[in-house]
C-alpha cells in the first residue's frame, strides 16, 4: 500500500486526475477503517428515514431493505412509497417510531423538531444526522450512510461516481462564455435565489451569471425594477407543473432579453432541491440548457 501511494504522488500526474486520485485514496481508507468499526458494532437492521433525501441516499448506497419506515413525502424509488410514513415536517410520530424497534434512526438536522429527536434519545434510541448544505456534501453524505449501515463499499463508490461527475461538469461549463440568469423560485411575490440555496449552486456549478448573486439572504425578494434594470438572458424555474401560467407573466415584459429569445428552463424540482445524486442530475440538465444561450467567447 505505501508502495502504491509513493508511485502516485510522486509520478507526473494532470492536476485534475491527482485530485480524482487522491479522493479515491482518502475514500478507500475511511471504508477499511470503517469496516473494522462497524464489525465491532454490528450492522443496524431497523432503520428509519425521516426526510425525503436520507430515503433517497439509503437507497443509492444499496441499503433500502433495511428501511422499516420513512417520512411523508419519501416517494423516491417507488418501493420508498410502499413503507410506513412516522413523521411530517412539524412532528414525529414518536409511538409509532417506538412500536417499530428501530436500531438506528436517520434524522435530518435541519428538518426535523430538536425535541421529538432529543425524546427519541430518551428512548434509548439511536439518531445519526444527516445535513447537506453544499452540492460537495451529497458525496460526504453517500460515504457516511453506507458507512452507518454495513454498506461502505458501495456508498464509496457511488461518493467517488458523483464527484467525479459534479467536478467533470464544473471543469465543463464555468470557463464557458457567461450567462445572465434570473432564477425564479416564484412571481407572486417575485423571489429568487443566491448565496447557499440549492438552485444558487447549481447555477455555480454551471457557470451561470445569477443577476441576483449579490443579494444578502438565500432567498430574496426582488422589485421588480431591479429584475428589469438587470435584464437576465435566460429564465429558469422549477416545477412540476406546466410552465404556462408563469410564462404569461414574463410576456408583460418584453424588454427582458430572455422573453424576446423565449429562453425558459424548467427542471425538475425534487431534483433541485434533494441533496441526492438526482440533484447532479439537475446540474447537468442545467448546464447542457443554457449552453445553448450563451454567446461564443
Amino acid at each position: 500500500m505505501l508502495l502504491y501511494y509513493k508511485e502516485i504522488l510522486f509520478r507526473p500526474v494532470p492536476a485534475k486526475r491527482l485530485v480524482q486520485l487522491l479522493f479515491s485514496m482518502l475514500l478507500l481508507t475511511i471504508v477499511l477503517l470503517n469496516n473494522k468499526a462497524q464489525a465491532e458494532v454490528g450492522t443496524p437492521q431497523r432503520v428509519i428515514s425521516l426526510a425525503p433525501h436520507i430515503t433517497e441516499l439509503v437507497y443509492a448506497v444499496g441499503a433500502g431493505d433495511k428501511l422499516v419506515a420513512v417520512s411523508d413525502y419519501s416517494d423516491y424509488p417507488a418501493e420508498a412509497q410502499l413503507l410506513p410514513r412516522v413523521n411530517s415536517f412539524a412532528a414525529l410520530n414518536i409511538e409509532a417510531i417506538l412500536a417499530l424497534k428501530p436500531d438506528l434512526v436517520l434524522a435530518w438536522r435541519s428538518g426535523n423538531p430538536p425535541a421529538d429527536l432529543a425524546r427519541l434519545q430518551q428512548f434509548g434510541v439511536r439518531v445519526e444526522y444527516s445535513d447537506p448544505l453544499l452540492i460537495d456534501d451529497i458525496a460526504t453524505e453517500l460515504l457516511q450512510i453506507g458507512q452507518w449501515l454495513g454498506q461502505a463499499e458501495q456508498g464509496a463508490l457511488v461518493a467517488t461516481q458523483i464527484q467525479q461527475r459534479l467536478t467533470l461538469l464544473r471543469a465543463s461549463y464555468q470557463q464557458q462564455a457567461p450567462v445572465k440568469v434570473f432564477y425564479a423560485m416564484s412571481t407572486d411575490p417575485l423571489s429568487t435565489v443566491a448565496n447557499q440555496a440549492w438552485p444558487a449552486q447549481l447555477l455555480q456549478a454551471c457557470g451561470a451569471d445569477n443577476i441576483f448573486a449579490d443579494a444578502k439572504n438565500d432567498y430574496p425578494q426582488p422589485q421588480l425594477e431591479q429584475l428589469l434594470l438587470r435584464q437576465p438572458e435566460v429564465i429558469v424555474r422549477a416545477s412540476k407543473e406546466g410552465s404556462t401560467k408563469q410564462e404569461q407573466f414574463w410576456q408583460r415584459y418584453p424588454s427582458l432579453p430572455a422573453v424576446r429569445k423565449q429562453a425558459f428552463i424548467t427542471l425538475e424540482p425534487d431534483w433541485v432541491y434533494r441533496a441526492t445524486p438526482r440533484m447532479i442530475d439537475a446540474t447537468q440538465q442545467l448546464c447542457e440548457a443554457l449552453q445553448q444561450y450563451r454567446e461564443p467567447m
